[in-house]
């Protein structure tokens, strides 16, 4: 047996090991009420996102590599594509006609409506849908009503919305608009290429975070002409570490960032996606985009934003060498999947970073509703509960203390009779590692993620125990 293959199998081994039984002499009390019903978690809340840039140097291929068994394994969801390449580089060239030549300077993407096919392959091999921008930071009204028209005969109802333009209140610094550009002039420029796209299937403002006032501008101001409302978050910068994302005060401010423009698109009826979200901005920070840690914040993230009542986010990343720049300068850090070399980007064939986990144990747990959830603990733990469509309970429980520190047992009051539940695991070697695994398994080569066979416990008087590993997370579920 090689050696690489021995390697795994000591730490999948280590990673579906019985939790050390020295658990801490205080349980974790964790209530659901089950009573009382909260919002919905999506089928589709949690997506992927990438830069137009992908489609015009052809991949996001269902004939070539592993994407579309990577995305099939996350299950039908929404994909988003547009991006800084969109408006800063990116060309439409209309059906049967040449790119210029030569290029206009700034253009280093050209996509056309081949391109859109190959997308619309995709989305039908995997059952998802999708999110396309169109360049209205170089408005072009002839190119912009073209594309329009392609993508919505090609895509047909797979296309949620079209997005006219990325992150516009960052455009006067990228010399795209004068100095002073405000959401005055953004809104007209939005009209233009609305007028263009021709219907109501149209998202924005799409900007690159959540201070701003455009978002709750624009959803005032033409919620009967949109399908959602877009804007952009990242949980931190440069200076982003571990400690950071996994501090309890972290969810509070991601939280409290997104309130605001929440509360302008209900107040409009319109759905909210944070359609380009990561852990860092500018491709990520090394030792912790790139990290274990990386896919408890996944985790973290999707759910606690699902349950405030977003109806989506989508991981941004990239389809580069993983680690590696791909463009313009950007690493490629916090993307979910990426090639290990050359080769492999060159076939598109992709690995799972550790983030790919989180989100893929968030979807385990929904489709449906919220229950609220009461923590007891001076431990670092979340807990989300929710009741699927199919009547079980689910409850995925976070522990996002060092992997250092000492497991806790956790009491989760059900209520109810004795029944059967089962346990699935997202465990690492630790926070500042990359090794992940879904009880003891990894994403393969073909795409593909078989986990072990779940724990099983037991519900007793109302209540299931669980020990739960320092730097893990958990997801019960419930027998009806």
């Amino acid at each position: 047996m090689p050696l690489t293959s021995v390697a795994w199998l000591a730490t999948a081994a280590l990673a579906l090991s019985p939790t050390p039984t020295a658990v801490t002499p205080d349980p974790v009390t964790i209530t659901i009420d089950a009573a009382q019903s909260g919002g919905r978690l999506p089928a589709d809340f949690v997506g992927l996102s990438f830069e137009m840039r992908e489609l015009g140097i052809g991949n996001l291929d269902p004939a070539k590599g592993n994407t579309a068994a990577l995305m099939r394994t996350l299950g039908p969801s929404n994909l988003r594509i547009a991006g800084n390449t969109l408006d800063r580089d990116t060309l439409w060239v209309p059906e049967g006609q040449q790119p210029p030549d030569p290029l206009p300077e700034w253009v280093q993407d050209v996509v056309t409506p081949a391109d859109i096919r190959r997308l619309d392959g995709l989305l039908r091999k995997t059952g998802w849908k999708s999110e396309v921008g169109i360049n209205l930071g170089r408005w072009d009204p002839a190119l912009g009503a073209d594309q329009a028209r392609e993508m919505t005969e090609i895509l047909g109802r797979r296309l949620v919305a079209i997005e006219c333009g990325n992150e516009p209140d960052q455009w006067a610094g990228k010399a795209l608009r004068p100095a002073g550009y405000a959401y005055a002039d953004y809104h007209r420029d939005w009209l233009a290429c609305a007028d263009a796209v021709g219907h109501d299937r149209i998202a924005g403002p799409d900007t690159a975070g959540t201070s701003s006032d455009w978002a709750a501008s624009l959803a005032r101001d033409e919620h009967d002409r949109m399908a959602m409302l877009t804007v952009h978050q990242y949980s931190a910068g440069p200076d982003a570490t571990i400690a950071g994302l996994m501090a309890p005060q972290t969810v509070t401010r991601q939280l409290n960032s997104v309130a605001k423009n929440l509360d302008a698109a209900n107040a409009a009826g319109l759905p909210m996606r944070i359609d380009e979200a990561n852990s860092a901005y500018s491709g990520g920070v090394d030792g912790v985009s790139n990290k274990y840690a990386s896919a408890l914040w996944g985790l973290d993230y999707s759910l606690s934003m699902a349950q405030a009542g977003l109806a989506g986010v989508n991981i941004h990343g990239g389809l580069g060498v993983c680690n590696e720049p791909i463009w313009n300068g950007k690493w490629q850090r916090y993307t979910p999947f990426c090639a290990a070399d050359k080769a492999d980007e060159a076939a598109q064939i992709y690995r799972a970073m550790p983030i790919y986990y989180g989100l893929w144990l968030a979807r385990q747990v929904g489709p449906g509703r919220f229950l609220p959830v009461t923590v007891t603990t001076d431990r670092n733990i979340t807990a989300y509960a929710v009741r699927g469509d199919d009547c079980k309970l689910r409850i995925a429980v976070l522990q996002k203390d060092d992997t250092s520190a000492a497991p806790v047992r956790v009491n989760v009051a059900v209520g109810g009779h004795d029944r059967r539940a089962k346990v699935l695991r997202l465990t690492g070697e630790s926070l500042g590692a990359e090794p992940t695994f879904v009880q003891g398994a990894t994403v393969d080569r073909s795409g593909r993620l078989h986990p072990g066979r779940p724990d099983p416990v037991r519900v007793s008087s109302g209540t299931v125990t669980l020990d739960l590993a320092a730097g893990s997370a958990a997801v019960v579920t419930l027998d009806r």
